[in-house]
Order: C-alpha cells, then sequence, then structure tokens
C-alpha cells in the first residue's frame, strides 16, 4: 500500500511538474517558423512523462504512416496517457484537436493555442464548423492533426460510437486517414481514478492510411462507419499485446 502510495505521488508530481516546464518551453519554440525544435520537446516531455509511471510502451505499424504530406489521424481514447503515448511515438508533425476546457488551463493552455493545437466547444454551432474549415487548411498547409473520435475517454475499455468530425475534416482537407488504436493506457490512471498503476504494458497499433480521395463531404458518415471499423481490428491486436482485453 506504501508503495503504491509513493508511486502515485512520484508519478503525480513528475507528470505535473514536466507539464508546466515543457508547457513554457513548446510555447516559446513554437514561436519559431520551423516546428522541429517543438517537436522534439514533445517527444522529450511524453517520453518522460511515461517513464515517470513506469510505462512500458511499444508500437507497431508505424510504417504505415506517410512520410510525405499531411494526414488526418484516428484514434479511440482511454486516458489523458494516450496523448503522451502518441507524442512519444509519431514522429511526424502533428496537433491536436481538443476540448475548448483545456485551453483555459494556464501556461498549458497558451502552450496548446500557440504550438498550433485546435480547441472545439464539441456543441456542432457555427462556431466549431469554422474552426474546422481552418483546421482543414491548416492540414492541406502545414500540419498532421490527430483525433480521438469517441470524443471522451472510455471508462470500460470498449469502443464508443465515433464522431464525424475526423472525417469531415479528412474530406474537407481532402488527406488520408490513419487509424490508430492504442490499449494499456486505460490501466494507468482510470478515469475517475486517483491511483498510478506502476509499470503498465501500453501498445500503439497504426493501421494502413485510407484514402479521401473523390469523397465529398456527404461522404462522412460512412468514412466515419469505416474508421470505427478499422480501429475496432487494430484495436484487438493492441489488447492482444497489452494484456488488456475488456470483458
Amino acid at each position: 500500500m506504501i508503495r503504491k502510495l509513493l508511486q502515485t505521488a512520484f508519478a503525480g508530481t513528475a507528470a505535473v511538474g514536466l507539464t508546466g516546464t515543457f508547457s513554457a518551453v513548446v510555447s516559446a519554440l513554437s514561436l519559431r517558423e520551423d516546428p522541429d525544435a517543438a517537436d522534439q520537446a514533445l517527444h522529450t516531455w511524453a517520453q518522460l512523462v511515461l517513464a515517470s509511471a513506469g510505462v512500458r510502451h511499444e508500437a507497431v505499424g508505424l510504417e504505415n504512416i506517410p512520410q510525405d504530406g499531411h494526414v488526418v489521424f484516428v484514434c479511440n481514447h482511454q486516458s489523458h496517457y494516450d496523448a503522451m503515448v502518441n507524442f512519444a511515438h509519431i514522429r511526424k508533425h502533428t496537433r491536436y484537436v481538443a476540448k475548448a476546457e483545456l485551453f483555459k488551463i494556464p501556461v498549458f493552455g497558451a502552450a496548446l493555442r500557440r504550438s498550433g493545437n485546435i480547441p472545439v466547444e464539441r456543441t456542432g454551432g457555427g462556431g466549431d464548423r469554422a474552426r474546422l474549415s481552418e483546421a482543414a487548411r491548416a492540414v492541406r498547409e502545414r500540419v498532421s492533426v490527430l483525433f480521438f473520435a469517441e470524443g471522451t475517454r472510455s471508462e470500460d475499455g470498449l469502443l464508443r460510437p465515433f464522431k464525424k468530425g475526423a472525417a469531415a475534416l479528412a474530406i474537407q482537407a481532402g488527406v488520408p486517414v490513419v487509424p490508430m488504436a492504442v490499449s494499456g493506457t486505460r490501466l494507468i490512471l482510470p478515469k475517475g481514478g486517483r491511483a498510478v498503476r506502476w509499470g503498465q504494458r501500453v501498445t500503439l497499433v497504426v493501421g494502413k492510411p485510407i484514402s479521401t480521395e473523390g469523397l465529398t463531404i456527404q461522404d462522412r458518415e460512412a468514412l466515419t462507419r469505416q474508421l470505427e471499423d478499422a480501429v475496432a481490428g487494430l484495436y484487438a491486436e493492441a489488447c492482444r499485446r497489452s494484456g488488456d482485453v475488456p470483458s
């Protein structure tokens, strides 16, 4: 019991301290025209936060990520640690579509905004549509974007229905969608939980890109269903590799 408390205290303190420090660093580096320095800082931050919780992590299928051009990544969502796993392994200039509340956090929120992440209110209103139009232009011109397509974290590890925003963005931008799945992160710090499970095994599996060539916005629902199927298949493999198989 004492050991678990000490591990949780260490992991929590390290995560908060590292996030605060690297938020300021990433915010400053993002003022440069070249994003490589900020990307490297995010990679280092992710590796250190995962190490502070003793996470054993691996990625499979990274060769499926196109080297040229930009993409929309679509992934399931289990934990706050999902972002760290993605930044630790995906070495492509990528930012997130994230809930607007995160952008209000002091220092961290400023780093999110300055580094090019995209806030959404999840209301489906005109403001979100305008932001997604801006995001489509950004994906065409300068950055890949990652969606947690379920819209919220899964408490039991079961996949939730996907939102259509990722498909709509990819179609508008005219770029491929890369499906991914992560497993094991929900056990590090479950939604609503307070204790960190030290040494958890985590797996990220990346699938083959899905083309949006010839698709129109009317195809977004069909593409969303295709993405759900693709992520479900990848998730089954990720669960097998991580050892976290939802019942």
